[in-house]
């Protein structure tokens, strides 16, 4: 199999990748990857910063498509308070 996207192509994507599933251990190892990669501390908060954008969008999204389908927002009934260790 031909490889198409070089490793540093593929570590941003995976950076961007792990931040969207919330996988911190996969973040810590693919900054490792990356930086071994050639891949600068900019470039990889870059692909972050995307990643970003897009989960913020399609959370737009969604928000959008709930109040079309229920009539309006959902609460937001967190397990925990917000600024604790688990819920920031």
């Amino acid at each position: 199999m031909s490889k198409l996207l070089d490793s540093k192509t593929e570590e941003l994507i995976a950076l961007g990748v792990a931040y969207a599933l919330n996988c911190q251990k996969c973040i810590k190892v693919h900054k490792e990857i990356a930086r071994k990669s050639g891949l600068s501390l900019s470039e990889m908060k870059d692909a972050l910063s995307i990643a970003e954008g897009v989960i913020k969008g399609a959370n737009s999204v969604t928000k959008g498509a709930i109040v079309e389908i229920f009539g309006s927002e959902v609460e937001d009934n967190r397990c925990c308070p917000i600024g604790s260790e688990c819920c920031p």
